[in-house]
């Protein structure tokens, strides 16, 4: 297989780094602007394009090389809109009895490459092979460039921190070069041989919460700590409320209000330095109240705790049924329901997490009326 090609001025471009390249003919480019176009994204366009491409680019040489491997695409992640747009990946590819994923790359010059950590550490989107995929539109070829096994990519990115862009740069010398290596990888291996991690048991709610993380705006609670409140807090109404005192008498304000429902949780410690918050929400019948208290977590550096409380707005009834669900990138943590029926009357959920983390809350009523706030920590983002 030739590592060159003519340019539009019949040049010879070489690419000596790469064992075999891709010719793209039209009929595939316009294959790619059509998977581009039923995706119908509303942001992220040109990532899109680049992932059909790299689809294509990657079944021409498949079915050019092996073509009694089988290739299955129905359910990859590029013909669903929220993940085309979030992970610039195509996952769940089914490639005889492996799953593989698609990393693209704009270009071959490049040798450091971003891996989402979505397509690592979300088990929907995990792969028994990554393949990446480097693309030249202007010149109308493409190039595996590298894969790796799912073991090998996971050993690889363990001591790499995440990027604040929820990715993982790595350099593209730590991937099997060979695409010979690949394929005999992709015929002879045994799926025994590649241990995937098991899905976490809420795998419904988890994947709409998924998409939610990778796209929705955060609510910063890292400012709280300055006494502030960032852009979407203001937009969405959350209150800052003062540190407790001892001097102030009973009122049923909802600072009172959470120094009274503090007094029944005797199982955390939360440090006067705290910063305090909260939202009132109206979910059809159901007038609720979520309290977010957070604080820095000592002798870590970057690490910090989101106390969360739900209950009633004093003076309202008590709801038929309400829940508080907590997801992360991986899971969902916990779903307590609060209702008539619970020997309390606030839910609470403590969890801690690094500086690179994200969590959403999502409150939701008997009648599935929701409310969602994704929230961060990045104080040194006022």
């Amino acid at each position: 297989m030739k590592d060159y090609i003519e340019d539009n001025q019949n040049e010879l471009v070489a690419f000596p780094e790469l064992s075999e390249i891709i010719q793209l003919e039209p009929e595939q480019i316009e294959k790619a602007w059509q998977i581009t176009e039923q995706v119908k994204a509303e942001k992220n366009k040109l990532q899109i394009y680049f992932q059909a491409l790299a689809l294509v680019a990657f079944e021409e040489w498949l079915n050019k090389r092996e073509p009694n491997l089988s290739i299955d695409t129905k359910q990859n992640s590029l013909f669903n809109r929220e993940s085309a747009q979030a992970i610039n990946a195509v996952c769940n590819l089914q490639v005889g009895d492996f799953k593989v994923c698609l990393i693209p790359t704009v270009g071959f010059s490049d040798e450091l490459i971003f891996i989402p950590e979505t397509v690592v550490r979300v088990h929907e989107f995990l792969a028994d092979f990554y393949v990446v995929i480097g693309v030249e539109d202007e010149l109308e070829i493409a190039a595996i460039r590298g894969f790796n096994r799912y073991e090998d990519l996971v050993n690889m990115i363990a001591k790499i921190p995440v990027l604040s862009d929820t990715s993982y740069k790595v350099n593209l010398v730590q991937f099997h070069q060979q695409t010979d290596e690949l394929l005999l990888e992709l015929q002879c291996s045994s799926t025994a041989d590649i241990t995937l991690p098991e899905a976490s048991v809420n795998q419904t709610n988890h994947l709409k919460d998924l998409m939610q993380i990778l796209t929705q705006k955060t609510v910063n609670a890292g400012v709280w700590m300055q006494n502030q409140l960032d852009e979407l807090a203001q937009e969405l109404s959350w209150q800052l409320l003062p540190a407790p005192s001892p001097l102030r008498k009973y009122q049923v304000t909802p600072a009172e209000d959470l120094d009274n429902i503090l007094t029944e949780i005797d199982d955390v410690e939360i440090p006067s330095v705290a910063a305090r918050s909260y939202l009132n929400l109206e979910l059809g019948e159901a007038k609720l109240r979520l309290y977010a208290i957070t604080w820095y977590l000592p002798k870590a550096e970057g690490d910090w705790s989101l106390l969360l409380i739900l209950g009633v707005i004093p003076g309202n009834k008590f709801p038929v049924e309400a829940k508080l669900r907590i997801s992360n990138l991986t899971e969902v943590l916990d779903e307590p329901v609060l209702s008539a029926d619970s020997d309390t009357d606030n839910l609470y959920i403590q969890i801690a997490g690094s500086k690179q983390e994200k969590f959403l809350v999502t409150v939701t009523s008997a009648d599935g009326n929701e409310a969602s706030v994704l929230f961060e920590f990045r104080p040194e983002l006022l």
